[in-house]
């Protein structure tokens, strides 16, 4: 069939370079030497001659005739093929067919570009349309004129038909030529793809004949194997016939046999024993890997001491986290108490560690098994003091394990056992720094074997007093709480805790989940001792507190209520004994009860959600624990918020307190400017309680850009700008303060700057107006040279008092007060020897008119870069609220330089500072020294 094609392809070529005829072939010749090639193309029906009868070879073919007798070729092939089944790719022609195939296109490639040619040279010499067009205009105007005499109308009328004629045929043969020169195209295209299947057929032919060697080459190959093989075999067969005939008694006698056989049989006893061995040991390693042992521990050793000529003072302001530091900021009531240059402060430690640790991967299902268990070891080798039998004691030991597949668990710890039974019972389990230290245990088993599968938890233990003039908890202790699950919904807990000696107490808690609604409730009955237990339930015979909490979610809208009362004797954790309400240490706010002591009331609160929109309300209202009806404060508030366009969010509110009925804040008792159920109004920062001025008569507006969102107009940019107007007239305050949410990098700088602008206007109030502007910058530099790199900071605030008219009639003058931070420093990584890292700093801190009269001798929290806060270290905050904020009398000064070098864990810490008031004057100033070095060794 592919001979087929080539013998078609080769008898088109013969047709094109005749030309056309009838399919009646009139005017062919018997003898012409083409008449067999043109009556078989017309008997396949490729040519079908003109209407009169003749074939016309000698004339020019068009592009339009060409065409159509390639296109009824090519239907002809394709129909054949179809016929046949087999696919025009060509790829199974046979190399003779294949040479003949690439022949023919060549040769039809090369007519039809001659045909091309001539296509072209017809079209040049044919009249064009705009010939034409000249003609007839040239007739219409002859029309126009009148006629001369002897003009032939009858020739005229003759000339304009055969114009119109050619015209018409002029039209139709530039349309044929058109629709020809395209279909050549297309016909040019195929024969080019035709010749890409011919060079692919080439290939493939090649890639065939290539892999018919390799294979003649293999077979060669395994010919030779198999020979080499028949002459081994050969070979074989001749040495067996060679041992046909030896007699093997003369290698070996019957005892050499039975001896081999002897030996063979105690060396598979030995091989049988070893292999019982090696089974056994096995399972001792098996038993060995379910038991893990661990053991780590340290060697510390300090030297370092401090020196006062004067006052004592800290130092945390001018190098936060410095080797010198007590802890926190102290209090100015008691400025020593966290004082950390202090004259003849002893630094000097020796100490040890150790750390066992035991972990079982396959404890026993049965009994009574231990998971894992850990104990500390600590030695003092010196404090300071000699002592000729240092004190060893455990810090730490923990046991877990189950009893029957039930999980327990049992710790100790010297100074810190943490533990919490609810929200004011036993809540000791967040005081990271305990003022007062507490060495007990905290034993809990999960009984899910037993009914109502309790979880009991078990604690004991002694607390000091510390520091702390009055703890909430001292002595012995024991309590015990076991909490129940009736049904998944519903759990239930009991409680007895108890204070030797200072108090008792029990106590219920539990919550239900029944659908989207979430309740909890709590009630707890505290007494002093030799109360009989029937006191208990008698709330005027005992202290109580209690709530009841309610949470709903219903698609975008949330919903909160409660209802609660807490007894007065719960203030600072004392009736609860719970450390996490001690309020008095540090003078700080650490309570994390929900509701203050001595108070009685309820509140709701409730959110929606309309895309961008969201809305917030709440509405309290709460008296004293024992107040009655007429003593209520209510306070009831909204919030719109728009947000988030681009990070940027709008936010409305509105607040309405009532104290008493009466819609307004006592500003002469700002005390109760928040109510007391608030009992100390925090105005900043805001949180979640306070965030829209809560609890306050007033009205605002905020716009806030959060730097974080993922289309913030400013990346890392955080923008607030809030304005509140006060019930009472003249009373608005305003606030704008910026930061970057990290440092913004300009080449090897990082730069983290920020301010703060905050204006107070309040006519009546106690100091008047005022206003705050506070700015600061962290800078840092990447390492330069040599491991070197660059830090620096600069923090200022300032607020203008005006002076207005106070409550009791006194006239305040106008008065400014400040407070300036800044500090410059070098650290150089690597230096002298790997791992050696050094860092120096100068700090300078000073203020004046300071809430507090004296030497600012300790600060009260860093707030330098907290562009919320008003502060930087002092006054005019923590307040009451804006308009409690009073000017005071304290100025002075504290600065120095620090050095300290590090080497893996060796440290080395000098430092040399000041303690003066602005003047610098001799009399009020203090010099401190401090110097430490210590050393620790883990393993």
């Amino acid at each position: 069939m592919k001979k087929r094609l080539v013998v078609l392809l080769a008898g088109l070529l013969t047709v094109l370079s005749l030309g056309f005829g009838l399919a009646q072939f009139s005017d062919v010749p018997a003898g012409h030497w083409a008449k067999e090639a043109v009556e078989a193309l017309a008997a396949k029906g490729l040519l079908l001659g003109f209407p009169d009868g003749t074939f016309r070879g000698n004339e020019n073919l068009t592009r339009y005739q060409a065409a159509l007798i390639i296109y009824r070729l090519l239907q002809q092939i394709e129909e054949e093929l179809k016929a046949k089944g087999t696919s025009p790719t060509m790829q199974a022609l046979s190399p003779e067919d294949l040479e003949a195939l690439k022949n023919a296109v060549q040769e039809l490639a090369a007519e039809l570009a001659a045909l091309g040619v001539r296509v072209s040279a017809l079209e040049d010499s044919a009249a064009t349309k705009e010939d034409i067009a000249r003609l007839e205009s040239l007739i219409e105007e002859l029309k126009a004129k009148p006629a001369e005499p002897g003009m032939d109308q009858a020739a005229l009328q003759d000339l304009m038909d055969r114009v119109e004629a050619a015209s018409i045929a002029a039209d139709t043969a530039l349309a044929q030529a058109q629709q020809l020169a395209e279909q050549l195209q297309a016909l040019s295209e195929d024969v080019q793809g035709v010749k890409g299947d011919v060079a692919a057929l080439s290939t493939q032919v090649e890639a065939n004949a290539q892999a018919i060697q390799a294979l003649n080459e293999l077979a060669v190959l395994l010919n030779q194997d198999v020979l080499s093989l028949q002459d081994r075999v050969t070979a074989l067969e001749k040495g067996l016939a060679d041992l046909q005939g030896v007699n093997f008694g003369e290698f070996a006698t019957k005892e050499d046999v039975a001896a081999v056989q002897e030996f063979a049989a105690a060396l598979r006893s030995d091989l049988v024993s070893l292999s019982e061995k090696v089974s056994k040991l096995e399972s001792q390693v098996a038993d060995l890997s379910k038991v893990q042992y661990s053991i780590k521990g340290s060697l510390s050793v300090t030297y370092g001491t401090t020196t006062s000529t004067g006052l004592a003072f800290d130092v945390d302001r001018l190098f936060p986290g410095n080797a010198f530091s007590t802890g926190a900021f102290g209090n100015a009531s008691s400025p020593v108490q966290k004082a950390d240059i202090i004259a003849g402060r002893n630094l000097s430690y020796g100490g040890a560690s150790l750390t066992f640790g035991v972990k079982n991967n396959a404890p026993a299902a049965q009994g009574v098994a231990v998971s894992e268990a850990s104990a500390t070891l600590n030695v003092d080798a010196f404090t300071g003091a000699l002592s000729n039998v240092p004190p060893i004691y455990f810090d730490a030991a923990s046991v877990k394990g189950s009893v029957d597949g039930q999980p327990f668990s049992v710790a100790y710890s010297r100074s810190n056992s943490a533990f919490k039974f609810n929200d004011y019972l036993f809540a000791n389990d967040n005081d990271p720094e305990p003022a007062n230290p507490r060495q007990g245990m905290v034993a809990t088993f999960s009984a899910t074997k037993f009914p109502l599968s309790p979880n009991v938890t078990v604690v004991a233990g002694v607390a000091a007093a510390g520091a702390d003039g009055s703890p909430a908890l001292n002595g012995n202790y024991f309590g015990i709480r076991t909490a129940f699950k009736p049904f998944s919904a519903l759990n239930l807990a009991l409680n007895y805790a108890t204070n030797l000696g200072n108090r008792s107490a029990i106590g219920v808690d539990g919550g239900l989940e029944l659908g989207p609604l979430s309740l909890s409730a709590l009630w707890v009955c505290s007494q002093t001792p030799g109360s009989p237990v029937a006191n208990c339930f008698n709330n005027a015979l005992s202290d109580w507190a209690y709530y009841v909490q309610g949470e709903t979610k219903l698609g975008p809208v949330s919903l909160s209520a409660n209802y609660h009362a807490v007894d007065p004797q719960y203030a600072d954790g004392q009736a609860g004994m719970s450390e996490n309400e001690d309020t008095n240490y540090y003078g700080l706010l650490k309570a994390g009860a929900p509701y203050g002591a001595d108070t009685r009331g309820l509140g709701i609160s409730a959110s929606v959600g309309f895309g961008p929109l969201s809305l917030k309300g709440y509405a309290e209202s709460e008296t004293t624990y024992g107040g009655g009806p007429g003593t209520y404060e209510s306070a009831l508030g909204a919030a719109l918020t728009l947000g988030s366009f681009r990070g940027f969010s709008l936010t409305g509110f509105y607040n309405r307190y009532y104290n008493n009925g009466n819609g307004y804040f006592d500003l002469s008792n700002p005390a109760n400017a928040g109510g007391s159920y608030n009992n100390v109004y925090y105005y900043l920062p805001v949180d979640e309680n306070h965030e829209n001025q809560n609890y306050s008569s007033s009205f605002g507006v905020r716009v806030a850009h959060d730097g974080a969102a993922q289309d913030a107009l400013v990346p890392t940019l955080n923008l607030t700008a809030q304005y509140v107007s006060f019930y009472i007239p003249g009373y608005t305050d305003i606030q704008v303060y910026a930061n970057l949410a990290k440092p913004f990098k300009l080449a090897l700088l990082s730069l983290s700057p920020g301010f703060r602008y905050h204006s107070f206007t309040g006519p009546a109030a106690p100091t008047g107006d005022y206003t705050t502007l506070k700015a600061g910058v962290q800078v840092s530099t990447d390492p330069i040279l040599f491991g070197l790199s660059l830090d620096s900071a600069v923090s200022y605030r300032k607020t203008d008092y005006v002076g207005n008219s106070t409550a009791g009639g006194g006239v305040n003058t106008p008065t400014t007060t400040y407070e300036l931070y800044y500090r410059f420093g070098i650290k150089i990584s690597d230096f002298l020897a790997p791992k050696v890292n050094v860092s120096a700093a100068y700090a300078h801190y000073e203020g004046d008119k300071l809430v507090v009269g004296g030497l600012p001798t300790v600060g009260s929290g860093n707030q330098a870069f907290n562009f919320a806060r008003d502060r930087v270290y002092r006054s005019p905050d923590p307040i009451l609220g804006p308009w409690a904020a009073t000017p005071g009398t304290q100025s002075g000064l504290v600065e120095g330089f620090y050095l300290q070098a590090d080497y893996y864990n060796l440290s080395v810490a000098y430092g040399e500072f000041v303690l003066t008031d602005l003047a610098r004057t001799p009399a009020n100033t203090s010099y401190g020294r401090g110097f430490k070095i210590s050393y620790t060794v883990k393993f």
